[in-house]
Parts: structure tokens; sequence; C-alpha cells
């Protein structure tokens, strides 16, 4: 392999993959990247055999061929290197020699053919996604997926396909038992969706890492992603990048018999004030539990918290409520985190009683809510 690239290139690509290099592994080739040369291009891929990124970038191929390399040193050279090209040239039992200007690293490699495979896809299985929308359900949802591998079928979150007689409807769900956030999306259609698939948390983020913060000229509502599913593999695509993520197999719970429809205690709350007054409770909250304390009266919403080390606080909220009294706990962490997601200047709080999940809803905004499941007082 002999080929040319921009550093500017060669570090975007690299800097990519860092993110899913395994940094301790009983496989060592895990920890590097793997180059191919050819058309070209120079691609550079990095797996941990559950989720992989692969960048396509552009180069002046001499020779093609292939090497393997520690992702994160190859990483720490180039990002020192001075902006001109890097020259890659491979040389005899996997090493490669490079150079830009007058800097030469002669770095050991691996055998490029132990680098594991990528699941195969057809260009024609790809099918455009708003990344507006996108990036709005990953963001809505990926907070409450459970981190426990004990919980597998819980570590991701679940993406399903329906039609309803108003239209087609893709809806994202993650739980982790204790919490549960839901967002549809009318309007939106994907093919093979109509079971569900379930998509780990790890590979969600890299899809949303993909797309950016939104900044781009093209990340606005004509902005697309293209998703292809393929050997239980979610495949995303844009621009130059492509993120595999391997799908969790196993059921999703039955999420729907959870959500509360009979909650009758509705509390309209200003969300900034709400926010806020959760953050400065929490800080006396008992570290182990993260517990607060809601009494709601007439007119009147008190959020306390207790510390066996540290004190108490408390806080009112003056509300619009004439309805019977209640005294309810929950994680002041999982109402902040469902609360960051809202998106509006109002949130409607549903409660029924203290051992019923708690249901958040953003005034204005259909198709998203946040449900949290109550503490013992």
């Amino acid at each position: 392999m002999e080929c040319k690239i921009e550093k500017r290139d060669f570090l975007r690509g690299l800097t990519m993959l860092q993110t899913v290099v395994e940094r301790r592994t009983t496989m060592p080739i895990l920890s590097n990247a793997l180059l191919h040369a050819e058309n070209q291009t120079l691609t550079l891929t990095a797996t941990d055999l559950e989720t992989a990124i692969q960048a396509r970038l552009p180069a002046s191929v001499t020779t093609d061929g292939q090497a393997s390399l520690s992702a994160r040193k190859l990483f720490e050279i180039v990002r020192e290197l001075p902006e001109s090209p890097i020259t890659l040239l491979t040389k005899e039992n996997d090493w490669v020699t490079l150079t830009c200007q007058k800097s030469v690293f002669n770095i050991a490699g691996m055998n490029p053919d132990e680098f594991p495979p990528l699941p195969d896809f057809r260009e024609e299985d790809f099918h455009p996604f708003p990344t507006r929308d996108l990036r709005e359900m990953i963001e809505a949802t990926v907070f409450a997926a459970s981190t426990e591998e004990s919980r597998y079928n819980l570590n991701g979150v679940f993406l399903k396909g329906f039609r309803l007689e108003s239209g087609p409807i893709i809806r994202m769900v993650a739980t982790d038992g204790h919490r549960l956030s839901l967002i549809d999306k009318p309007g939106l259609e994907f093919p093979n969706l109509e079971t569900g698939v379930i998509i780990p948390r790890k590979g969600l983020l890299e899809i949303r890492r993909l797309m950016g913060d939104g900044t781009r000229k093209d990340d606005g509502q004509d902005g697309v992603m293209y998703l292809a599913l393929s050997q239980n593999n979610l495949v995303a695509k844009r621009d130059e990048a492509l993120v595999f993520t391997r799908l969790i197999e196993g059921q999703f719970p039955d999420y729907e018999s959870v959500i509360p429809k009979d909650n009758d205690k509705r509390i309209n709350l200003p969300t900034e004030a709400f926010t806020a007054c959760l953050k400065r409770v929490s800080t006396m909250a008992s570290e182990k539990g993260e517990g607060l304390v809601f009494e709601i009266g007439k007119a009147m919403i008190s959020v306390s918290s207790f510390s066996q080390d540290f004190g108490d606080a408390k806080e009112e909220i003056d509300i619009e409520y004439d309805g019977d009294e209640l005294a309810v706990g929950f994680n002041g962490r999982y109402l902040l985190d469902a609360l960051g997601v809202m998106g509006t200047e109002e949130v409607l709080f549903e409660l029924r009683d203290n051992s019923t999940a708690g249901v958040l809803r953003p005034v204005g905004r259909e198709g998203l809510l946040c449900l949290v499941m109550p503490m013992k007082l």
C-alpha cells in the first residue's frame, strides 16, 4: 500500500474512530484501525465487535493495499504533524512508514487479514431519514436506556414503525425499568420495522455523533441520514462516514402496559423554574437514593430532600391546583433528565397516587412523554 492524504482529512477520520476503539481487550486487533487504500480513497475502520465506524477519505493512491495500526497511536502521531500531506507506505512484516515533511515514523502493525469483517450491505438498502427528526428522537430517549449489562434487552432503544388511520408513525422507546421515555414522529416510514428492533445505546450515540450538532447548512429540515437494516445490523451513512451497530436480540418489554392512563392529578409547571427548583433541592438529597419528596396541595407544590449527613432542603412552587392532596417520592435525577428533553416553556406533570408512575409531557409539543416510577417515602 502506498498513498498520500492531507493531514486534516486523515485526522478527521482518525478522530471518528476513537470512541469505538477498544483500549483493553483480549483481542489486540480491536485496538487497531484498518487502513484500506483503493480507488483514490483511504478507508479507515475500527470496531469493538458490537459497533463499528468506517470513514472514507479522499487520497492519492499509488498502490492498492491495506494495513492495521494502533488507532490511538496513529491518532496521536497525526495530531502533532504539520499541516502537510502525509505519505503511508507498507513494509515487510506489517510495518508502515509514515512521512510528513521531514518527519518519518516507522510503525509496527498487525496482519490486516485478522481484522474482523464488517456486515455486508447493499446501497439500495439505504433509506433516507430526516436528520433533524432522528436527532430529536435519539436525544429524547437514549438517556433512559439501561446501562446494566445484565438487562441486555433494556440496553438499547426500541425502534418501531406502525400505521394508524391518520398515517404512518415511527416510534422510539427506552426504559431502564425505573423510568421510560417515548417519542412518536408522525408521517415517517421505514421498511421492515413492523415488529421493531432494539438498537444498542452505544451504537445509537455513535449515530447521534455522526449527525453533528445541527450547525451545518444541511442539518436542518432537508438534511438526511441514510439507514439500512442488514444481517441483524443497523447501518447509518452520512457523507464519507458509516456506523455499523449490531442489533440487540431479545424481546423489548411491554412498555405500553406501564404507562398510566388515568392519572387524574394534572399540574402545569414552568419548565425552567421547576428544573432550577429540583437542582437546588437535590443538593441536599441522599447521594445513594437521590430521592425527593413532592407534596401537592392547594395552589402549591412542595419539593423537599433530606440527607442524614448534611441536613435538609425544601422549596415551594405556586401552581393552579385544587384537587386532592398527595405526597409522593421521585428520583430527582430522573426528573431532571426528563425535563432536559421537554423543549417547551411548560410541562404537564400527571400524577395519581404514591405508587403510580408520574408522567411528564411537554405543553404544546405532541408525541413525547417521560415516565418516572415513584420511590418509597
